[in-house]
């Protein structure tokens, strides 16, 4: 027991719960009063050398996640020879106990909290990590009404036999992928949309969307039956909500939608396209005929009907009338033109001056240094910029921003994504790999050619494909430095001995480098390696000092097989 127990600067004061792979305590700061929680790993796991990774690999990936969605790391240590890691003190309920009162939750309510959920996952997937245990004890949700995804601890491949040997529940069972299911190496984010169209599915109906005695009968299910559409349970669930779920649930993962940030737009305009038709329809009803005008929003019949029910009216008669006398023809005739004048007006006097800020704001954030500003420009003022200003003067330079974030966020996936050991699933990404394991092996040549192949996709319309090749064109042209380098140390080396004056070194790095082609030059091979080896070891976790890296496992392999 940690109660009464000091961490550091914390003082832990009360247990929270406890599961299989430890315990959650709440802290309290001795000197400002600050909570937050412990996870504390379990002792008697103690000797499990997996249950230590999986506890280690859920710090590390909290690590990596700065989001207003999802729970805060902030530190770690050893208590008793057990790990355990600090983390935001969310005070709320989780989604399990919320629905475990309620029989079901509102539309809206759902939408709400579906985009939050949208934002962290998205987050979750532009940093390369997939949540892959998506259910609702996993999501804390706020008493403002802020939505906290949690536990990302889970082994990032699901082993079914393993599974359902140690008897998991149905309740996790119930929310995992078909390609989960089916024990699929190759999981992707789209994984993830799929528990969460399950969940969204069980807040509006109050019922899952497949029930089973057992794990093994629940993966079956997920993997080939069919479900009801939600809106059979709930007829009053809109039609766009309704279609957003039963794409999320789609068996094949390529047949879902294409990104969480896609999935978060589409509820937000369920929630918009709600709010008129609704405003409209009993503005609509409520209006006697003669205090109608030629302006007001013309509804269709299902429209009208909705309005009355929810004012209590009933349906009245009417007599057909010309399509041309009808509302809706002069209506949309007027809208036409509406729309026609905004537009003119707006590409005449707004369109500059819009462009011109786009330009600024964008500018600013991606000077600022920051990773998160210049995500956000490239979210933001650079992406309407291309999209409302393709031909703008300044496109050119608005597109190098976008080509360098979505570069290097793409270049960090990859590292990311390989470090972890997470299947390639693109061919660009395949070769990728293939080319970073022919750069470890020395063999430049090789990956040179795969890193030309892939930056052939620069030019591709895909902003995602496009993304790839940049990659490529950029790691074949370090490469080719690669050899440059190189021969410009020997120039250095050889210029001393005609100026009778020492080239300094701009780095460390290059000192090592100098000092290896040193023993080269006076066939000290032994030494010329060791000098090698070592600047290898000091530059392969330095993504920056790659070129060194390069050279240093370039110049080992040619050392091993001519001398």
């Amino acid at each position: 027991m940690l109660v009464g127990k000091d961490l550091g600067p914390y003082r832990v004061d009360k247990e929270l719960g406890s599961g299989a792979m430890g315990t959650v305590y709440r802290a309290k700061h001795k000197d400002n009063g600050e909570r937050v929680a412990v996870k504390l790993m379990s002792p008697a796991l103690g000797t499990s050398e997996q249950a230590r990774l999986r506890f280690i690999r859920e710090l590390d990936i909290l690590k990596q996640l700065n989001h207003p969605n999802i729970v805060r790391y902030k530190g770690s240590g050893r208590f008793h020879g057990s790990p355990f890691f600090i983390m935001e003190y969310v005070e709320g309920d989780s989604l399990d106990h919320v629905m475990a009162r309620r029989d079901r939750v509102t539309w809206e309510e759902i939408v709400e909290l579906g985009m939050q959920l949208c934002e962290a996952l998205q987050h979750s997937h532009d940093k390369g990590i997939i949540h892959r245990d998506m259910k609702p004890s996993n999501v804390m949700v706020l008493r403002d009404g802020t939505v906290k995804l949690t536990d990302f601890g889970i082994a990032k491949d699901t082993d079914v036999t393993a599974l359902t040997a140690a008897n998991s529940t149905v309740g996790t069972a119930a929310y995992m992928s078909p390609e989960q299911c089916r024990g699929a190496r190759d999981i992707t984010f789209k994984s993830d949309l799929y528990s969460l169209g399950v969940m969204l599915y069980e807040l509006l109906t109050g019922r899952k969307p497949f029930t089973a005695d057992t794990a093994m009968e629940m993966f079956l299910k997920h993997a080939n039956a069919p479900f009801a559409p939600p809106s059979q349970w709930v007829p009053e669930c809109p039609t766009w909500l309704n279609t957003i779920i039963c794409q999320l649930m789609e068996k094949k993962p390529e047949q879902r939608p294409q990104s969480a940030a896609t999935v978060a737009e589409a509820l937000k305009q369920v929630k918009e396209k709600m709010a008129t038709q609704q405003s409209a329809a009993l503005d609509a009803v409520k209006k006697r005929r003669i205090d109608r005008t030629s302006t007001d929003i013309a509804l269709d019949e299902s429209d009208r009907d909705a309005a009355r029910a929810m004012l209590g009216k009933k349906k009245r008669k009417k007599k057909a009338q010309p399509f041309y006398t009808r509302g809706w023809f002069t209506i949309a005739a007027l809208a036409a033109i509406a729309v026609t004048v905004i537009i003119v007006g707006y590409f005449v006097f707004l369109r500059a001056a819009t462009a011109e800020t786009l330009f600024a704001e964008a500018q600013a954030l991606m000077k600022s240094g920051d990773d998160e500003k210049r995500d956000e420009a490239r979210k933001g003022p650079v992406a309407e910029f291309l999209r409302a200003y393709p031909n703008h003067e300044k496109a050119p330079q608005v597109q190098a921003w976008a080509d360098e974030v979505d570069r290097e966020m793409r270049e960090k996936q990859m590292f990311n994504r390989r470090n972890r050991n997470i299947i390639a699933d693109s061919e660009p990404e395949k070769d990728a790999r293939l080319a970073l394991d022919s750069e470890d092996l020395g063999k430049l040549d090789a990956a040179a050619r795969l890193w030309l192949h892939i930056a052939e996709l620069k030019d591709a319309k895909d902003p995602d494909v496009r993304a790839w090749g940049l990659v490529g064109a950029k790691y074949y042209k370090d490469l080719q430095d690669v050899a440059n380098t190189y021969d410009g140390l020997k120039v250095a080396l050889q210029s001393e001995k005609i100026l009778k004056q020492k080239h300094e070194p701009k780095s460390i790095h290059e000192e090592r480098a100098i000092q290896a082609v040193r023993e080269e030059i006076a066939e000290q091979w032994d030494k010329a390696r060791d000098e090698w080896e070592l600047l290898k070891k000091r530059t392969e976790s330095e993504p920056d000092e790659r070129r060194w890296y390069l050279l240093a496992v370039k110049r080992l392999r040619e050392l091993k097989k001519d001398k």
